[in-house]
């Protein structure tokens, strides 16, 4: 018996009369008009077409800003996760907005639009002699120490209540003698 394979692919179809098109075919369709559909990749991995009807469409295949993961499930009250995707198949001549090369701006769902620009920004511009300070700096604090020029000083205060008043405030705990 030869060993099932699975695999999850996201399909992102940008013209409006072939995604109401493969939605029916999928709805009502018959078993041929759902075989005609076929994803054909030639000389790239990135670049290809998708043949519906025997009419070809341009794909193109893009990195997702995230990857998501996909779940099944048998009896609809238990989910069990099957798989993760980490790219999108655009099929239409209108590719969505690209952001970096070979990576698609948007995430799945309407959360993740233009993720990238959200969600992770680009790095800090520091100098690398202040990122030293600043860590020799924590490591001297981790040591119980203080940074050159800083000393640290311990107070210690108790919170008080006026009784004729009654408004709270901190003040310098008194060591009481024993």
């Amino acid at each position: 018996m030869a060993e099932v394979t699975e695999e999850h692919s996201i399909l992102r179809v940008t013209d409006p009369d072939l995604a109401g098109a493969l939605r029916e075919c999928l709805d009502t369709g018959t078993e041929e008009d759902v075989k005609s559909a076929k994803i054909v990749f030639e000389d790239s991995d990135q670049h290809g077409s998708f043949v519906f009807r025997g009419k070809p469409y341009p794909l193109k295949v893009l990195n997702l800003p995230c990857v998501a993961e996909t779940y099944k499930t048998y009896d609809d009250v238990n989910l069990v996760k099957s798989g993760d995707v980490g790219q999108v198949l655009v099929v239409g001549d209108a590719v969505p907005l690209e952001g970096p090369p070979g990576e698609s701006r948007d995430g799945i769902t309407r959360p993740m639009r233009n993720a990238r620009e959200r969600i992770f920004r680009q790095a800090l511009d520091v100098e690398p002699e202040i990122v030293s300070k600043v860590e020799m700096d924590l490591l001297t604090i981790l040591a119980g120490g203080a940074p050159p020029g800083m000393q640290f000083v311990d107070y210690e205060e108790v919170w008080q209540v006026n009784p004729e008043t009654g408004v709270g405030e901190w003040v310098p705990a008194t060591k009481q003698k024993a």
